[in-house]
């Protein structure tokens, strides 16, 4: 029996070929039930068609030791069949940590498998397959292979302390001229057959999937959880028509060939409730009915979730959100009755705060605004909410301090332009937040502004408190519970990344709490840990 080694929580490719012929290959049935010496199984982890008469098993072993697979398949050539046997090894790669999922401790809280947290901090690239396959290079000229600026730009993201991207398996056209070089409009490939103007949706692209193959595996390989939006609806691409016989076969198929990676999140599609508002005839049943195909073809039940399902959610939790794992919406706070700043960062702040006391699951405010481009490039103008660096990095802190988390929007990289460069300064500063939050336990800790006389706050009652200063200054806290033990303080200045460390005594109702950086006006924040 042949034998191959496979590191945990690594992907391994097993092919297959078949000698029968196939009106379409991509509709044949293949699955495989792989066995561990303990137990374990993976079941029902379906193939995918790869093109040239070759069906492959994507698989990634879950724990150490040997695992024994057999395949199941309607076509006699791919049916039971004994896979190679994979002994899986340990995993080196320090950035993988088996699959992202909801913290078992806190069910506000992501997590990996092996209980290594997982806090993201999102950055959106709904053309993230566009930008791979021309490899970051500008249109106008061939792709020069040997010059890979795909790599150093999710490289860039690493170090700036984003580890979550949100993307779209597939757009077309959006508001930046595609005359630009960097408007990536139309992309180079296509998801299905044909064109996107004159389409064959009974076939997929598999050049295109060879593609995305390797930008997911890039986001694997640095530990980036990818928010993957299967649809989307306001970028002009040609879908089957909902609920057929094509359109059942692409989510089956996008879920088949990426659900061994362990960063994969699967969302219906960006700004789902265009489901409801555009294609009457389908909505809410649509969606309810994607989240329930994904689920059932998913062998390694990642977390599911509807983007943004309802227009003007502010205030409300849907049905939707209480059947998705985690809440994921876009919530615009500068429409309402003001557009200064910091009453914004307040209005999220209330925001996260409502739906962290309503639903027992994650929240993710994807899009709640739009930072201006370091270089001036004709794209689309949000408005109010097209705004500085500064705004959006004081609403991205809001959020956390509200027991959410954010994701971040860049106007020259999120839209179908993509310009990593001139980096914004702005993302230096995600960077001094990304480091902040590796520092504390979020654990257990829950939004309640009462704690703090004039910021916002996150706590775990006695034990851990988070405090965001939007205008800066000295705060007076509620440590009543901590029962006059001392607390090791970490401010930070959110702007310039400078720390000042202090010591505070709790046990008061009324504790000061005096600003040590070296300008108090700053937006700061500051971390309390009792010892």
């Amino acid at each position: 029996m042949p034998h191959t080694s496979v590191a945990l929580h690594h992907v391994h490719d097993l092919a297959l070929s078949s000698r029968t012929g196939h009106a379409n290959p991509f509709r044949v049935k293949l699955h495989a039930t792989f066995a561990h010496q303990g137990g374990q199984a993976v079941r029902n982890l379906p193939g995918f068609y790869d093109g040239d008469g070759t069906w492959k098993i994507r698989f990634s072993p879950l724990r150490q030791g040997r695992w024994k697979g057999v395949t199941h398949s309607d076509d006699p050539n791919l049916d039971a069949i004994e896979l190679p046997v994979i002994t899986c090894v340990p995993n080196r790669n320090r950035s993988i940590h088996g699959l992202v999922g909801i913290d078992p401790r806190d069910r506000h809280r992501f997590a990996w498998s092996d209980g290594t947290p997982c806090v993201p901090l999102g950055f959106e690239l709904d053309w993230l397959a566009a930008f791979h396959q021309r490899l970051g290079q500008p249109k106008g000229r061939p792709v020069n292979r040997r010059l890979d600026r795909f790599a150093p730009a999710m490289d860039l993201l690493v170090r700036r302390g984003f580890n979550y991207l949100a993307a779209c398996v597939y757009a077309h056209r959006q508001f930046t001229p595609p005359s630009h070089p960097y408007a990536l409009t139309p992309p180079d490939l296509y998801c299905f057959g044909g064109t996107n103007e004159q389409p064959d949706h009974s076939v997929l692209n598999v050049a295109f999937f060879r593609d995305f193959d390797q930008a997911v595996a890039a986001l694997h390989r640095r530990g980036i959880v990818l928010n993957l939006m299967l649809q989307v609806l306001n970028k002009d691409a040609n879908w089957p028509a909902p609920r057929s016989a094509e359109d059942d076969a692409y989510w089956q198929y996008v879920v088949a060939r990426y659900q061994a990676y362990g960063n994969i999140i699967w969302d219906v599609a960006k700004e789902s409730f265009r489901y409801i508002r555009d294609l009457p005839d389908h909505g809410k049943g649509y969606i309810h009915s994607r989240l329930e195909l994904i689920r059932r073809t998913d062998a390694y039940r990642h977390l599911v979730t509807a983007h943004d399902n309802q227009v003007d959610s502010n205030g409300c939790n849907t049905d939707i959100d209480g059947i998705c794992d985690f809440v994921s919406d876009q919530v615009h706070c500068w429409r309402g009755r003001t557009t200064d700043a910091v009453d914004i960062a307040w209005e999220l702040n209330r925001e996260a705060m409502r739906r962290f006391r309503g639903l027992s699951k994650p929240y993710v405010n994807i899009e709640y605004g739009y930072e201006r481009g370091a270089e001036p490039i004709p794209t689309i103008d949000m408005g109010a909410g097209t705004r500085s660096g500064e705004d959006l990095l004081i609403w991205a802190y809001a959020l956390y301090a509200g027991g959410g988390h954010a994701n971040y929007y860049y106007n020259n990289t999120s839209w179908n332009l993509v310009k990593f460069r001139p980096e914004p300064p702005s993302w230096r500063r995600y960077g001094y937040l990304r480091g902040f939050l590796d520092r504390m336990d979020l654990r257990g800790m829950a939004p309640d502004n009462d704690f703090s006389r004039n910021g916002m706050c996150l706590a775990r009652c006695g034990r851990r408190y988070f405090v965001f200063l939007p205008e800066g200054g000295d705060d007076v806290l509620d440590l009543a519970a901590v029962d006059a033990r001392p607390l090791e303080c970490r401010w930070m200045d959110i702007l310039t990344g400078k720390i000042v460390c202090a010591r505070l005594r709790g046990g008061s109702f009324l504790t000061p709490l005096k600003n040590p950086l070296p300008d108090t006006t700053q937006p700061c924040a500051v971390y309390l840990e009792a010892t």
